[in-house]
């Protein structure tokens, strides 16, 4: 096997949470960190303008780094969070989930590998 993709769909989360640029931000770089993998640069984080997509406003991140990529997306309206792990590096799934529930604290956890 050549790459390791691990994808989470996490529902009614912390509202604060979803909505937090800073949060965000290091959930990737942590998570980078977590995993073991090299950074390419520091994680990009936009919002998504709640007046012009009122149904879409959240967050989207990506970092990239030398093993391949992780991005997420939050919803803020639902409180819903897509997490998407993409990596050449073999790593622990139950860590990263265990990780992923603990800063983002849902109420229900959609996992596919």
């Amino acid at each position: 096997m050549f790459g390791y993709h691990l994808m989470l769909d996490l529902y009614k989360c912390d509202h604060n949470i979803v909505n937090s640029l800073e949060v965000c931000y290091n959930y990737l770089n942590d998570l980078a960190d977590l995993i073991g993998v090299h950074k390419q640069s520091a994680p990009f984080v936009v919002y998504t303008d709640e007046k012009l997509f009122p149904d879409k406003a959240g967050i989207s991140a990506w970092i990239p780094i030398v093993e391949s990529g992780f991005s997420i997306h939050t919803i803020s309206p639902t409180n819903f969070v897509s997490v998407d792990i993409y990596s050449c590096k073999k790593f622990n799934r139950q860590q990263v989930r265990k990780f992923t529930v603990k800063i983002f604290k849902p109420k229900k956890v959609e996992e596919n590998f």
